[in-house]
């Protein structure tokens, strides 16, 4: 089971004001870099005091981040000059974050339009203290910019689970991007998702941690989309996420638009769907069928997350991904799920697509059924959701499932210049009644399946001089006929047989596939 996380999405708080001509586009900083020490002007320093005291006894230990400090600056700029001082969508915090050097996933956003200095209103603090206490997070960056009598606060924060060394934020084809640094207490595991130019999606373990180190070929063109996780208390966890371009211009401008409205989670279930099913179909995949357990599944899930104020995999109180689908009934031998939290279908599914981890997810070729699972967020106006997706087995032909697979060996076979095997129908015969007995019979483990396949052989006086046996079993039939010992250069005979049906500790209607192998006189 792979579960993915996604970033925390913008809480804004935000009024209309008099319109303000629009600034210029961002350049963008050369390096992503985590500051271990900054001195910050006095007025950076005030401006986080007031922020610190509206955060309550949480927000004492922020500390204050250059990156994060430059992002909230970047929006406050576009938010007091937009005419009408829209709040920030996600994608315009996530370009702007990554223009000012942030790898932390998309930083929680408040923004705050204030006709005076002082103490921040008591809507902004509470909105403040829900943030800091659900969130938990460790780093702070605050800006403000004054528009006559107006002054518009931005106070970008994050969770910091990660040390990194800096990283470039374009590179040449050929290089290497070096990745080094820790995980935080707490976590283990760590493990690179990167996304490369053609979209294809690449994991690689880094060991148990808490250090790490990896070095990457950059070998195309194009935006590579680096995401770093770990597994902890929550489940898997982003912490990093971050584009590097190679031999392409970093862009200097982002979307500004605003959030989505917030609409009907019956509406953005079924818009979700839509648009994950429209990413599978440009990709050249099956699309996926929703399933009604799966979608109470991931309705409850995103309930809980509400009511228990937490955006995780692992559930407090109701367990992890896998625990919580076998209790509702629903076994898979591929379960994968997506966590967020947004505004809108289009806002949320850019936000998915742009994580290499909850890409891969949504585009796996092995999952069949999804269920989406939406509410609304109390702590805000936006919106929770799981995607819960899994892969079920629809029932085949198992006759027709025989014959195609004796063909597939036989065509490896030719392609390693050995003889094809010959089907002989006792040989099948056996075959299929072991695969059978396999499911009748719950107790029956594989190994006495195929003891039964050559003690039926054997006493029908079948006369061979060496006979072997077989097996394969999963949820698909795929790959079935890659068994090592259908090569054997010996044999010359050999049955098929094919069962599906249900067995313990087994996703339902898997299938068992018998083979016996007869070598002749």
């Amino acid at each position: 089971m792979r579960a993915r996380a996604a970033a925390v999405m913008a809480c804004l708080m935000a009024c209309s004001s008099t319109p303000r001509p629009a600034p210029g586009g961002p350049t963008g900083v050369a390096r992503y870099v985590q500051a271990a020490a900054w001195t910050a002007p006095p007025e950076t320093n005030r401006l986080a005091e007031v922020a610190r005291a509206a955060s309550g006894e949480g927000g004492a230990s922020l500390l204050l981040d250059p990156a994060l400090t430059q992002t909230a600056r970047l929006v406050a700029e576009r938010v007091a000059a937009d005419p009408a001082h829209r709040p920030p969508s996600a994608r315009l915090v996530q370009g702007l974050a990554w223009q000012a050097g942030l790898t932390d996933p998309i930083p929680g956003i408040v923004t705050v339009h204030r006709g005076a200095e002082g103490p921040l209103g008591e809507e902004t603090s509470t909105g403040l203290q829900e943030i800091v206490s659900q969130d938990h997070p460790t780093h702070m960056g605050v800006a403000e910019v004054v528009r006559g009598a107006e002054r518009w606060m931005v106070i970008a924060l994050t969770r910091r689970r990660l040390r990194l060394e800096a990283v470039p934020r374009q590179m040449a084809r050929g290089d290497r991007l070096v990745l080094q640094g820790a995980i935080g207490p707490g976590l283990r595991a760590p493990t690179l998702s990167l996304a490369h130019p053609d979209g294809r999606v690449e994991d690689q373990p880094l060991g148990e941690g808490p250090e790490f180190l990896v070095r990457v070929p950059l070998d195309a063109r194009g935006v590579w989309q680096v995401e770093l996780e770990a597994t902890g208390p929550e489940g898997n966890t982003v912490l990093a996420n971050f584009p590097v371009y190679v031999d392409t211009a970093a862009p200097q401008t982002t979307d500004d638009g605003a959030p989505e409205h917030v609409g009907d989670p019956a509406e953005v279930e079924a818009a979700l769907f839509g648009l994950l099913n429209a990413a599978r179909a440009q990709e050249r995949l099956q699309p996926l069928a929703a399933l009604a357990g799966l979608t109470a599944a991931a309705r409850a899930h995103s309930q809980d997350m509400a009511e228990h104020r937490f955006v995780a995999h692992n559930s407090p109180s109701l367990g992890t991904t896998s625990e919580r689908l076998q209790r509702a009934g629903l076994r898979s031998g591929l379960v994968l799920e997506n966590v967020a939290r947004g505004y809108g279908p289009r806002e949320i599914f850019d936000g998915l697509m742009a994580s290499p981890g909850h890409r891969a997810n949504i585009l796996n070729p092995g999952v069949t059924h999804v269920g989406i699972g939406v509410v609304r967020d109390p702590t805000g106006n936006g919106l929770l959701v799981t995607q819960d997706f899994m892969a079920v087995a629809t029932a085949i032909d198992t006759a027709a499932a025989a014959q195609s697979l004796l063909r597939a060996i036989n065509l490896a076979r030719r392609g390693r210049e050995l003889n094809p095997l010959e089907e002989r129908p006792a040989l099948s015969t056996a075959a299929r009644e072991a695969a059978a007995g396999f499911f009748r019979d719950p107790s029956r483990t594989q190994q006495q399946a195929l003891q039964d396949a050559s003690a039926r052989v054997q006493r029908e006086g079948l006369l061979y001089r060496r006979i072997s046996v077989a097996a394969a079993f999963g949820p698909r039939i795929d790959g079935a006929e890659r068994l090592e010992p259908l090569l054997d250069d010996a044999s010359r005979f050999i049955g098929v047989g094919v069962a599906q049906g249900d067995h313990p500790d087994a996703p339902p209607n898997s299938v068992f596939v018998v083979y016996v192998l007869a070598v002749p006189r």
